[in-house]
């Protein structure tokens, strides 16, 4: 049995429903279905290798033919309220269902090998990956529609998982620290707030504002929303209302660099102007 293997499935398996549910407000589950040896090629097939920031070289290939990203491709687009929809919106929609995908899956890795692993840069391949050892994947969406798709990983990629050396004994060390630190960090309540919108006024115009009157932000109506956890933008959304109350679709995450320079700003941002 590959331990490394089963995990980074388990997390393709986890990920992707959470990415098209977020997105479509549909349900859907992921399967292993097999090994693909010679079954028929996917048509118009989309294929997408991904880095990942401790992995030499690409990590991981999804392949989706046009039946499955121009289907999720509509109902994205659809959920959000557009009903002209083009075959290159959909690939572009798609790739945002992979990016947040990718993103789970990243995390899911961080929390078996303790090590931080995200995302480093991904592009579509063009033409065969003769050297690739595929395996089917099954997406239900209840007992509606079903659609296969490809997925592959790198031997670098599953070898994160195999026992570290003695003679590094030393980080190792360090890392099973980092882990009992990170596991009591779980436990810490972060405040988590969303933004419609940003503003600056002067201190005069402060001063005068009363009952009723309109402060006018700095995002359409049609905008995303931010969600904010400790004064960094984490992701991006659309208002929803749940059983009465207020919440949000995620649409979008943010990467790290975004989250990083958010949260600079925030510390340096200066409220109102005199």
């Amino acid at each position: 049995m590959n331990h490394g293997r089963d995990r980074i499935i388990s997390h393709i398996e986890n990920s992707l429903p959470l990415a098209l549910g977020s997105l479509t407000g549909a349900e859907f589950s992921v399967a292993l279905k097999g090994k693909t040896t010679d079954s028929q090629p996917l048509e118009d097939a989309f294929v997408w290798q991904q880095l990942l920031s401790i992995v030499d070289g690409p990590a991981l290939f999804i392949a989706a033919g046009r039946d499955l990203w121009e289907s999720m491709g509509r109902l994205t687009l659809e959920a959000a309220g557009i009903d002209t929809v083009t075959a290159e919106d959909c690939q572009s929609t798609w790739q945002e269902i992979l990016s947040q995908t990718i993103a789970g899956i990243a995390a899911g890795v961080t929390s078996d090998v303790l090590r931080e692993v995200t995302a480093a840069g991904g592009e579509e391949v063009k033409g065969s990956l003769s050297d690739v050892e595929w395996t089917d994947f099954v997406i239900n969406q209840g007992f509606e529609r079903t659609w296969t798709f490809r997925a592959a990983w790198s031997k670098k990629f599953t070898a994160l998982y195999d026992p570290q050396p003695a003679e590094v004994a030393g980080p190792v060390a360090r890392e099973s620290t980092v882990s009992k630190t990170f596991d009591l960090l779980l436990e810490v309540a972060l405040p988590v707030s969303v933004s419609f919108g940003k503003t600056s006024l002067q201190i005069r115009e402060v001063l005068k504002l009363n009952t009723g009157s309109i402060v006018e932000l700095n995002r359409f109506v049609n905008d995303p929303v931010e969600v904010v956890v400790n004064d960094c933008v984490i992701a991006r959304g659309e208002v929803v209302v749940v059983d009465g109350n207020y919440g949000v679709r995620i649409s979008q995450l943010a990467s790290r660099e975004d989250r990083l320079r958010t949260g600079m700003a925030e510390h340096h941002r200066i409220g109102v102007r005199p």
